[in-house]
């Protein structure tokens, strides 16, 4: 964690509490994650830098295991890389958040992944697909069920697709796009791989 603050700073940005959480901890989102980080369990890994002279957020995750992971690991790894790419596809000037997220939410359960609630912990996709990026961490638009709003050409966005279940691990996979008329441009360029 204090790697990434002094890198950041470096950079000319501040990253306050970034996350990297692994096992159970990475079925939480918002987990920090605390303790070693071990071989064998799916680890996120979610940086959201300020930079210092403009004040623009940036904010981008990804998910890594250390050695190789089980068919479990690598069919929630995949599931989660598509339904980003899914989501991307379906960004566009006009549509709105909520449509997105619906959407996504739909390829989970068409993949067999349900959400709901096992010994009163939350598991499978409950959170947003994205939210609107800029001055604020989290600004409009809503990419969530919340997300009546339509999106609007020039707005930037993160789509980050997640998937949670204890038994298996967190998988969580977050960039940001910049909404075009008719579709939407990356603007992250990091590599999505999950070995280490």
């Amino acid at each position: 964690r204090a790697e990434v603050q002094i890198l950041a700073l470096r950079l000319g940005a501040v990253a306050e509490n970034p996350i990297l959480a692994g096992g159970v901890q990475a079925c939480d989102p918002h987990h920090r994650g605390s303790g070693p980080l071990k071989p064998g369990e799916l680890i996120i890994v979610d940086l959201f830098p300020q930079l210092s002279e403009t004040r623009y957020w940036g904010d981008m995750t990804r998910t890594y295991l250390k050695g190789r992971a089980s068919a479990a690991q690598r069919r929630l790894f995949d599931t989660v890389a598509k339904a980003q790419k899914l989501a991307m596809k379906e960004i566009q000037a006009g549509r709105p958040g909520k449509a997105v997220h619906q959407r996504v939410h739909r390829y989970f359960t068409e993949q067999g992944y349900q959400t709901g609630e096992l010994n009163g912990r939350r598991q499978g996709f409950f959170h947003g697909t994205g939210h609107g990026l800029g001055l604020e961490i989290h600004e409009a638009p809503n990419l969530g069920e919340s997300g009546t709003s339509k999106l609007e050409k020039g707005n930037v966005v993160t789509v980050e697709p997640g998937l949670y279940y204890p038994s298996i691990g967190g998988v969580r996979i977050e960039d940001v796009v910049a909404v075009t008329a008719s579709g939407c441009r990356k603007l992250s360029r990091f590599p999505v791989e999950l070995e280490l």
